[in-house]
């Protein structure tokens, strides 16, 4: 080595190896925070096992009425009220006769309304529904029902807006007109005429529910629950009577 060289080693500054420190680790949780954690895991699974519950049961009210009218479209929600509001979109939340509805349920008053079942539940917090391309199972559980949900508010002279409501009423059959006038009169009528009441009453439902969900003729569907409303009162059951005419001047009015 030259001096020159030697002089321009010791001349160069040292260099010094420095180690990175590691990060220190972090302290342990304390019992609050894993009792806070612990809390809201809880709390969650409890809220999905609730839910799952809730969700569970209205599936099975929403069967009973699929298994009876298959061919329509069916919801039900609970509301923040602790109600259960049942649905289905075929006019409005109107729901058809020879349905028996689970007592558990209460439905949409009369009123037109446009939308699908999700937009005729409205606000809810758990739903279940069926559509007519689903497969129904049978859950073995029988499901108590009652005629409370038709309840509505009373039609002013029932007897006498039924008959005025069919007098000049196109598509339905003469018959109608006879028996709204002997239900107004409060007179018999003979099993025959209600056996042909029966067979207007699956002509124009099938009419309806063939052309459903896509082209639903309003006219029909009016027609109908005259019919309804008629076949409930000449056996004397005025709630049904009053549930269909009801829907029916709402309707109208609309």
């Amino acid at each position: 080595m030259t001096p020159s060289s030697g002089h321009a080693a010791a001349n160069q500054p040292a260099l010094v190896r420095q180690t990175a420190s590691s990060a220190p680790p972090p302290p342990p949780p304390t019992q609050g925070t894993q009792a806070v954690a612990a809390t809201a895991t809880g709390a969650a699974i409890g809220t999905a096992s609730a839910d799952a519950t809730a969700r569970k049961r209205l599936q099975r009210l929403v069967n009973t009425v699929a298994r009876q009218q298959p061919r329509l479209a069916w919801a039900a929600g609970d509301r923040a009220d602790n109600t259960t509001l049942l649905v289905t979109d075929l006019a409005s939340g109107w729901i058809p006769p020879g349905i028996d509805l689970p007592s558990a349920v209460t439905l949409l008053p009369p009123a037109r309304r446009r939308g699908n079942v999700e937009v005729l539940l409205g606000d809810v917090t758990v739903t279940a529904s069926y559509t007519p391309t689903h497969h129904l199972a049978d859950d073995g559980e029988q499901t108590p029902t009652s005629p409370r949900p038709r309840s509505v508010p009373d039609v002013s002279d029932l007897g006498w807006e039924l008959s005025q409501a069919t007098q000049w009423r196109d598509g339905l059959p003469r018959l109608a007109r006879t028996l709204a006038k002997a239900a107004s009169a409060g007179t018999g009528v003979l099993d025959s005429e209600i056996d042909l009441l029966h067979e207007h009453l699956a002509e124009t439902s099938k009419r309806v529910l063939d052309n459903y969900p896509d082209h639903i003729d309003t006219h029909d569907v009016g027609n109908w629950q005259l019919l309804a409303a008629l076949d409930a009162l000449v056996v004397g059951d005025k709630a049904t009577a009053n549930y269909h005419l009801a829907w029916f001047l709402a309707a109208k009015a609309g």
